[in-house]
């Protein structure tokens, strides 16, 4: 008996795991994804990342958990996706600032070469934004409400080097005034911030702009050319300003994928970019669409990163 119950038992033993490894990946690809946004919800890269979700998890059949980890100019949520596991499992949709101007700005728990860069996601024209009931109208009835009144015009910004705040630094530097700073943590706390008077101004990309249409309105968009997509925003070059100044950001991943994984989540992000659902709230936020796949975007990356650090020391704000 006892011979043949340790048969028995070794004959279970044996159907579990060989059960186990047929069902291996198929339990592994039932295993949520979480996308990390580095900002708090509501905000421009937030909208943008719920409107890539669905695609997402058609592409890789799995159920996308975005994360919201705001604070430190975005370098918390980047931060947490650099010391993730290397599995495919967590991903960070990480702006320009968090990548190539903060790193440069103090010391912090990863750098350019911490990820695997998936894609870029999005490229979204900034906007100078106040509330709709503010006392300007026009970038130019701004500038001299500011030159008038020397460091009254309170500037919401996420983190000192952030793309707001450097656009801020240019504007204030072109237009000869002075503008106090309000440190916050995400566009959602800015908008807060316009709407109880606590800030005069800030600058979001386009899309969240949009969808708070109803609640601010737009001093001029920092970029060269009209938007086709918003033609009735003037923008900072047709008031006297060359200013240029878009938000980027795209899909990344711990350091170490393999490379299928990466190929296979690039394919994901081109999937859901290309998507119905992402390309519907895009027209209804007014923001073009952007995607560079992996070698691109990497390239795109490195890039920007040597470009801003040459604005930080112009700017005299690189660290020590």
């Amino acid at each position: 008996m006892k011979r043949n119950a340790i048969r028995t038992l070794a004959g279970v033993a044996s159907a579990i795991a060989v059960t186990m490894a047929a069902t291996g990946v198929s339990a592994q690809s039932n295993r949520p994804v979480t996308v990390v946004v580095p900002f708090a919800a509501g905000g421009g890269t937030d909208i943008t990342t719920r409107a890539m979700q669905s695609g997402l998890t058609d592409a890789l059949d799995a159920n996308i958990v975005v994360k919201n980890t705001a604070g430190a100019g975005g370098t918390l949520g980047v931060g947490e996706v650099a010391r993730a596991r290397a599995d495919g499992r967590t991903l960070g949709m990480a702006p320009v600032g968090p990548l190539t101007t903060q790193p440069h700005l103090r010391a912090l728990p990863y750098n350019i070469d911490s990820f695997d860069y998936i894609c870029l996601a999005y490229s979204a024209p900034t906007v100078i934004a106040v509330a709709k009931d503010a006392p300007f109208s026009t970038l130019e009835e701004m500038v001299s409400h500011a030159k008038a009144n020397p460091g009254e015009v309170t500037f919401a910004v996420q983190a000192i080097g952030s793309v707001p705040h450097i656009a801020g630094l240019a504007l204030a530097e072109a237009a000869g005034i002075e503008m106090t700073y309000l440190p916050v943590n995400g566009d959602g706390p800015a908008l807060k911030a316009l709407l109880d008077g606590t800030a005069d101004v800030f600058i979001p990309h386009v899309s969240f702009f949009s969808s708070n249409a109803e609640q601010l309105k737009s001093l001029a968009m920092l970029q060269s050319e009209r938007l086709k997509e918003q033609p009735d925003l003037a923008t900072a070059a047709e008031q006297g300003y060359d200013l240029d100044f878009p938000i980027w950001g795209g899909i990344v991943a711990p350091k170490g994928l393999p490379e299928g994984d990466v190929t296979r989540l690039e394919g994901a992000c081109e999937a859901a970019v290309n998507s119905a659902p992402f390309q519907e709230r895009m027209e209804a936020v007014k923001q073009p669409s952007a995607y560079m796949g992996s070698v691109e975007f990497t390239a795109f990356v490195r890039e920007k990163y040597e470009t801003n650090r040459v604005l930080l020391e112009k700017a005299g704000l690189l660290s020590k």
